[in-house]
């Protein structure tokens, strides 16, 4: 048997035994099986690790007689994506996505301590999912499926994905992709055990899922704006879209946990988001995968469609059937007494963050039914979406500006004016001075300027709130009543650094679709072009070979107000002569607050036909996605579990206090 089959069927095997150790386990209450099933798990991870590696030696050693390494590499292919192209396709992918699901449950083997009920009941549902996936790779997804034959050379990667975007854009999604198994199982295994701690535990794996999928959205939007020749950071392409979707419902998961934790309501609002977040997960893998939606992400036909179809019928059914049955222990508090209250706005959030599932879903999936009932595919274009989300995104803006400030059970009159005079206030101004300004468009003025200014300020004030009340504990000094304060409450202060980060994100792209300045010009060398306040000036057109494409790159100097700003600024066109394909490949420049964007349309000898954007505030998007976004994360995934500890031991050192109290009287 081929080396990589052999681990994977290995893998398959031990998975089996894991998985029927684990329901032994709990059927017969043996820790010893559970110990056996432990180190399965981590067998099982190095074994994919191993499989994983082969696949990779079979690109970097150009094994041709593989069929998976024949389609998607060449000779002539460069090694770095030659390497990329270990997830360029069906099969590569779902070995990727099997492999990250295998490390994750063998970090939660290898720590014992956290190995407790709850756990043991989780680990079947992984390893059910995990023993599907390796069965499709050794069935009809194989990535080391042999040719009878050794050709002399490779098909080649796709063009469009040899770019530095693929060595991030997939694998960050898989990393969410895989991250959401987990959550998934813990509610099914506290919905199954009446264990509502379910939620505090699976938070911090939501938060990692999160962050990869916010990481591959936001890697696939760069890639979008400098490989597709758009000119634009998203274009609602159906598969683009299918990433999306898991990343909202588990942003409203998160949200709807604070009430969970804080008041012991919105448990059923908590399982349905994981339910959906995993279903989608699957569904976007579907979309991907099968190749029933056009797209530039979809690897063509294939026979997986039927399972991943079959697999998603199955979880929804068990899982509602396992509601059903236990539907009288997930009941939760009454937490809502007044519209206007903290706990109220959560539930907006929800219910914002669901609308915008529903309808980003019903648009990727339109195509499909309308093929199914009419014949035909009809495809949902941008205007769709954006006159949908424009609006309830700007919901949730006003909903982050309120949520700070606004009080728990029942916001009064008094207490409203207390508290939002000064921001909106703040916002008002910012608004007059926009104007004054010539910012005259409306979501420039209401969303971008006031929306900003009003969120911006009542998080400051929030934050001022807790600085003062650390200072009212142990009065330090200045320095010290921030920095303690911003330790003892890092979630909140991670939470914010992420609002901001989605303002900088809204911020970037309202300047750049509503002030964006674009031309397209027939130039020679010589001449000169204006957009805006930028002069473009061609100064030489070069051919070269590189790697194995031919590169046309037409070379401008760029002019602000008779100052250079910017030397050799190029647009470039690829040739692939192996596939025949020529390619746009846009640049952007950033000046200042501006983005200068390249696109070639045609190159000649002496002549070019250029699209010329300038795009402001574009920074903020990059800025704001990457580095603001991953920092807050990583400052709230340092504070669950402390704090979930803390606040469940008090739960029971106050019940036992309780009790002693009780006995006493008694």
């Amino acid at each position: 048997m081929e080396f990589g089959e052999t681990a994977l069927t290995i893998a398959l095997i031990m998975s089996i035994y894991a998985l029927v150790a684990h329901i032994i386990g709990i059927w017969k209450k043996k820790d010893e099986l559970f110990d056996s099933a432990r180190i399965a798990v981590i067998g099982i991870a190095v074994l994919l690790t191993v499989a994983s590696i082969w696949l990779f030696n079979l690109f970097i050693t150009r094994n041709f007689q593989y069929e998976y390494v024949a389609i998607y590499s060449s000779t002539d292919l460069p090694m770095a994506y030659t390497l990329s192209a270990f997830w360029a396709g069906a099969d590569g992918s779902l070995l990727l996505w099997a492999w990250l699901i295998s490390i994750y449950i063998a970090i939660i083997a290898v720590k014992g301590k956290s190995y407790d009920n709850l756990i043991k009941h989780a680990m079947p549902v992984i390893l059910i999912t995990l023993t599907y996936f390796i069965y499709m790779l050794l069935t009809v997804s194989r990535p080391f499926r042999m040719l009878d034959f050794i050709p002399a050379d490779g098909n080649g990667l796709n063009p469009l994905l040899q770019d530095p975007g693929m060595f991030f854009h997939p694998p960050t999604l898989f990393w969410g992709y895989a991250g959401v198994i987990i959550p998934f199982a813990l509610m099914i295994a506290g919905i199954y055990l009446s264990d509502d701690t379910w939620t505090y535990r699976a938070r911090r794996w939501a938060l990692w899922a999160w962050l990869g999928l916010a990481l591959g959205n936001m890697f696939g939007s760069y890639w979008a704006y400098t490989v597709l020749n758009w000119g634009g950071f998203w274009g609602w392409d159906p598969v683009e879209n299918a990433s999306f979707l898991p990343w909202l419902t588990l942003t409203a998961f998160y949200h709807s946990t604070m009430i969970t934790e804080r008041k012991g309501g919105m448990k059923f609002w908590n399982i349905l988001l994981i339910l959906f977040t995993w279903e989608l997960t699957v569904y976007g893998t579907l979309l991907t995968r099968s190749g029933i939606i056009a797209s530039v992400h979809t690897f063509g036909q294939s026979v997986t469609a039927p399972y991943y179809i079959n697999y998603m019928i199955v979880v929804l059914a068990v899982t509602l059937i396992l509601v059903a049955w236990k539907y009288n222990s997930i009941q939760s508090k009454k937490v809502f007494e007044s519209f206007v209250s903290r706990e109220a706005s959560f539930l907006y959030n929800n219910w914002i963050f669901m609308a915008a599932t529903a309808s980003v879903l019903w648009g990727t999936t339109y195509p499909l039914l309308s093929e199914a009932f009419r014949g035909y595919k009809v495809m949902v274009g941008p205007s769709f979406y954006n006159q949908v989300n424009v609006p309830l995104g700007i919901a949730l803006l006003f909903l982050m500006a309120i949520c700070p400030l606004i009080a728990w059970r029942k916001a009064s009159v008094s207490h409203l004016k207390r508290n939002f005079t000064k921001p909106l206030a703040a916002a008002v101004i910012a608004m007059v001075i926009a104007f004054a300004l010539g910012i005259r468009d409306f979501y420039a003025l209401f969303v971008a300027v006031a929306g900003t200014v009003l969120v911006v300020s009542t998080h400051f004030l929030d934050i001022s709130r807790i600085v003062n009340k650390q200072k009212k504990l142990d009065d330090a000094g200045a320095l010290k009543n921030i920095s303690r304060a911003f330790w003892n409450n890092r979630r909140t202060f991670g939470g914010y650094m992420c609002h901001i980060a989605i303002l900088m994100i809204i911020v970037a792209a309202a300047g750049a679709v509503v002030y964006e300045q674009m031309e397209t010009f027939n130039m020679k060398i010589g001449d000169t072009a204006s957009v805006g306040h930028y002069d473009f000036k061609l100064i030489k057109i070069e051919q070269y070979t590189k790697n194995n494409r031919q590169e046309t790159v037409a070379l401008f100097n760029v002019y602000k107000n008779g100052e250079k700003v910017l030397d050799d600024a190029a647009a470039k066109m690829y040739y692939y002569a192996r596939q025949e394909s020529t390619n746009v490949k846009p640049m952007a420049y950033t000046v200042g607050i501006d983005d200068l964007y390249f696109s070639a349309q045609a190159i000649t000898t002496d002549h070019v036909t250029v699209k010329l954007k300038v795009m402001p505030l574009m920074f903020l998007m990059w800025i704001g996605g990457f580095y603001v976004l991953i920092l807050g994360i990583l400052i709230c995934i340092s504070t669950v579990v402390p704090i979930r500890e803390k606040r469940i031991s008090d739960n029971i050192n106050i019940s036992k206090n309780i009790k002693k109290t009780t006995t006493e009287i008694v």
